[in-house]
């Protein structure tokens, strides 16, 4: 539970990379960060597969060496990082598994030919079944949780609990007693039981039991998908589970040494694995749109000053030239021309009682000018909130006939 809370934190590290994206044709600089958030469901998987040997405990292993109680062991297994610190992962596993007899009928081989043992002279006999485990984990980064989060880190160490499911089979007796089963024509002394002293304590049939998991887990990054891990992972399992549950010790169990190969799938979008989040820098964007607020409120307040004036003030006319250009056949408007909008709305706004035409030197008046024009009064209309009345789309430069101060916008490619 400890390990579950304290994954939870975030952590948020800077990085010199960035590019620029557009939000409202500004240019706004894209920062990248480490982020925990806002992780999509397809992130961070992976599937892994494993190889390496099962090493057992329970009934009477100290009359047995520690090899002597090892069986080769494969695991696959498929996952997903949570955050930097967590992991948690699915498992399939294979074991096969040795444990130890007591009191049992010994074994001697006298000129090459194994014989059965007397009462006062019992020994130990190996025997052997097949184990299969589903497995759920939680894998705790201990190097990112310490030392901070670095993507793409080449190695990293991990703690893993878990709980799972065994389904163990096939108990099988030692290959003497196989022997002696076959020289006195007895098949059924082939039987795990009945190379037993007191046989009456075995229980061979298929067992299905919870099991408790622990252990640690290197991992190395190899390439950009792939990583090599190193494992050791204790099972918990009750008492019976070599079959012979009447022994004075309470628990049997076995510990898996393994090395595998894991390929994490790419992120969203094509992205490596890992967790790269981009967060975009937006202090000239705010700054950008507070100053085209503040127009708003000068063209607010000048045109309530001129709503609020009795007297006719005359002036002479000023124009105001400004070009706007477009890509070829087309009528989106890029943030260079972005720019020079604002220049016109910041002018009109000193002299709200002037007209703005939108025109064009070419004397042209088709469909694409049009789109043109409806483009940028748009622009005007509903970012810059200048009146629609203050606005006129005239075809021709030419046919422009101003009263008083005026602004031209020309569209051209």
């Amino acid at each position: 539970m400890v390990a579950v809370l304290v994954s939870i934190a975030a952590y948020a590290q800077n990085s010199s990379d960035s590019i620029v994206t557009l939000f409202d044709d500004l240019r706004v600089p894209l920062v990248e960060k480490k982020y925990v958030a806002n992780t999509n469901f397809q992130d961070n998987w992976f599937i892994s597969l494993y190889g390496g040997v099962v090493s057992n405990f329970g009934s009477d292993d100290s009359h047995s060496g520690f090899f002597r109680l090892m069986g080769p062991a494969a695991v696959i297994a498929a996952g997903k990082e949570l955050t930097p610190i967590s992991t948690v992962r699915l498992g399939i596993g294979y074991g096969r598994n040795t444990g130890v007899t007591d009191d049992s009928f010994g074994v001697v081989m006298k000129d090459g030919i194994p014989q059965l043992t007397g009462y006062d002279d019992l020994i130990h006999n190996r025997f052997h079944w097949n184990s299969y485990g589903l497995n759920i984990d939680y894998m705790l980064n201990f190097t990112n949780l310490i030392l901070g989060f670095r993507e793409n880190r080449k190695f990293y160490f991990q703690g893993i609990i878990g709980i799972g499911g065994s389904v163990s089979r096939g108990y099988t007796t030692d290959k003497f007693v196989k022997a002696i089963g076959d020289i006195t024509g007895d098949k059924d002394y082939n039987r795990h039981e009945n190379q037993l002293h007191n046989k009456d304590k075995y229980d061979t049939r298929q067992r299905s039991l919870v099991h408790l998991r622990g252990g640690i887990a290197g991992t190395f990054m190899i390439a950009r998908n792939w990583n090599l891990n190193v494992e050791a992972v204790c099972h918990i399992l009750d008492n019976s589970f070599d079959s012979n549950p009447t022994t004075k010790n309470t628990w049997d169990g076995h510990i898996d040494y393994l090395v595998g190969l894991s390929y994490r799938f790419n992120n969203k979008g094509g992205q490596a694995p890992g967790f790269y989040y981009p967060r975009h820098d937006m202090t000239e964007y705010v700054r950008q749109m507070n100053d085209i607020n503040d127009t708003r409120d000068k063209t607010r307040r000048r045109r309530q000053e001129l709503e609020e004036m009795t007297d006719t003030i005359d002036v002479d006319a000023q124009v105001m030239y400004t070009l706007i250009a477009f890509d070829e056949n087309d009528t989106a408007i890029d943030r260079l021309q972005q720019t020079n909008i604002y220049t016109t709305a910041y002018a009109w706004a000193k002299n709200p009682r002037s007209y703005i035409y939108i025109t064009n030197s070419t004397a042209v008046d088709d469909k694409l000018f049009r789109k043109r024009a409806e483009a940028i009064r748009d622009i005007l209309l509903e970012r810059y909130e200048i009146p629609a009345s203050r606005i006129r789309v005239i075809a021709s430069e030419k046919d422009i006939q101003p009263v008083g101060d005026y602004i031209e916008l020309i569209v051209n490619d």
